[in-house]
């Protein structure tokens, strides 16, 4: 079963426990992501359970995508809370850094049309 949060979640106060329920966490790697404080925190609960990774990256502009090293720049920029609610052992955005884009290489995202 996939769940995902813009069609599946009823309560954005829910947010940290669907991601707690889940067995892997896929992210949608576009530009914003990580300015977005719903995606981390998705990404913090994600971590605080150390649930498997799988990262899709959109690499097309055209299509909200960007490079990832601008990704990688807005996860530094943005990832920089001090002991979220869902994962307060935190560590910064070196954490983040190195389970999204070091632990396996993203996966981009191709359209067939």
């Amino acid at each position: 079963k996939i769940w995902l949060d813009v069609d599946n979640l009823d309560d954005v106060g829910k947010l940290e426990e669907s991601v707690a329920d889940s067995a892997t966490f896929i992210i949608f790697l576009s530009s914003g992501y990580f300015r977005s404080w719903n995606c981390r925190r998705e990404l913090y609960a994600a971590l605080a359970s150390v649930r498997p990774f799988i990262v899709v990256h959109e690499a097309d502009t055209a299509k909200g995508g960007a490079s990832l090293a601008a990704l990688r720049d807005e996860c530094r920029d943005s990832c920089v809370e001090v002991a979220p609610p869902a994962y307060p052992s935190y560590s910064g955005p070196g954490e983040v850094l190195t389970r999204v884009f070091e632990e396996a290489e993203p996966i981009v995202w191709v359209r067939v049309h």
